[in-house]
């Protein structure tokens, strides 16, 4: 298996049914087929203790949660995603595909519950070490699509994001779209509505520059 000299570490963002994870399983099928290493993970999850919190924050409605514990909950999972999983795996110089990181807690709680941007920026810079992603793809599409795909793939329970309204997501998807104007040399928007191959194709094409 090929490695990387500090790895590779590779984030997706972008609303729910913009193919985030149909993109993430044709990056690694391709990658593979070129012989590197490559581990797939979500977050928040991704570790034991990630996927209990991602259990907790996606779908506990006992009572509501507040604002600023949803954002404590979302740190501690990549806190913990950090420290037991993406830097031993980078140090190792494997490439790491990850469905949602730090740009989503910007633009959840940070872009839609208006939490303090100060204070956001000091839990990443605890959280995640210094290590943020090398390249993230910002898969873009419109609320209205968004709504559109999730009422005709509904199956099973809604999560508690799912359920919020269409001004909230309008302004997750300003808040993407405004750290990728802030983060140009990092962040890649593809128009989601594009198809399937067409995305993959230009995805590729982008990690394939990295890896020169």
């Amino acid at each position: 298996m090929k490695t990387i000299p500090k790895g590779l570490f590779i984030t997706f963002e972008g609303p729910d049914k913009a193919g985030k994870s149909t993109q993430i399983k044709l990056l690694e099928q391709k990658l593979r087929c070129q012989g590197y290493e490559v581990l797939m993970t979500r977050e928040p999850g991704g570790t034991l203790l990630g996927e209990e919190l991602r259990r907790l924050v996606m779908q506990f409605r006992a009572e509501g949660i507040a604002p600023g514990a949803e954002l404590l909950l979302f740190g501690a999972s990549r806190a913990q995603l950090v420290h037991n999983f993406l830097l031993p795996q980078l140090t190792a110089g494997k490439i790491i595909l990850c469905d949602r990181f730090a740009d989503s807690t910007t633009a959840y709680q940070g872009g839609a519950r208006h939490l303090d941007a100060g204070f956001i920026a000091a839990l990443h810079q605890f959280s995640l070490q210094g290590r943020w992603p090398d390249l993230t793809f910002l898969l873009d599409l419109s609320v209205e699509e968004s709504f559109r795909r999730l009422q005709t793939a509904r199956t099973g329970k809604h999560d508690r994001f799912e359920e919020e309204d269409r001004k909230f997501h309008h302004q997750v998807r300003e808040a993407f779209l405004q750290i990728a104007r802030d983060n140009p040399q990092r962040v890649r928007v593809l128009d989601a509505s594009q198809q399937v191959e067409t995305i993959a194709e230009k995805i590729y094409q982008e990690v394939a520059r990295v890896l020169v």
